[in-house]
């Protein structure tokens, strides 16, 4: 056998696919190492509220981290009305009722929306917004895969 006839038996995926997979890859790495690292804040009220809460080392449940993909999800597919119906029904208070993990919740759901736009920029918008919310997609069960054992 030859040194790269590995490459025989890799499956074939397109470009796009590819970078959205690498995007998810990202993604996880950054919130399985909670707190990621935060660029910069979109203003000082943003800073001064969730900077002391993830100076505090304190991780998101579970939940947070679904509830935050979710609403991230709605909102890059611009299905605003869900996400209203969302927050203003008290699903957010109803599904996470400690305060720290709506703030972390709250602060996930920015963050993971500002690195899909940031994506979108760098790659020159050639993602539409269904294929960046599928990246939360595959994000998520990266996150929270199931294995048979």
């Amino acid at each position: 056998m030859g040194r790269w006839d590995f490459l025989y038996e890799i499956e074939r995926q397109p470009i796009g696919d590819w970078l959205l997979d690498r995007l998810a890859e990202e993604l996880e790495k950054e919130i399985r190492a909670f707190p990621p690292a935060v660029d910069g804040w979109e203003n000082e009220a943003a800073r001064r509220r969730f900077e002391p809460l993830l100076a505090s080392g304190r991780r998101p449940s579970d939940e947070a981290v679904r509830l935050a993909l979710r609403l991230a999800r709605l909102d890059v597919a611009r299905e605003y009305e869900a996400v209203d119906e969302i927050v203003r029904s008290g699903g957010v208070e109803a599904t996470l009722r400690d305060p720290e993990d709506r703030e972390l919740c709250q602060f996930l759901w920015r963050y993971l929306e500002d690195k899909l736009l940031a994506f979108a920029e760098a790659t020159r918008s050639r993602f539409k917004r269904p294929e960046l919310a599928g990246a939360l997609d595959k994000l998520e069960r990266r996150l929270f895969r199931v294995t048979a054992s």
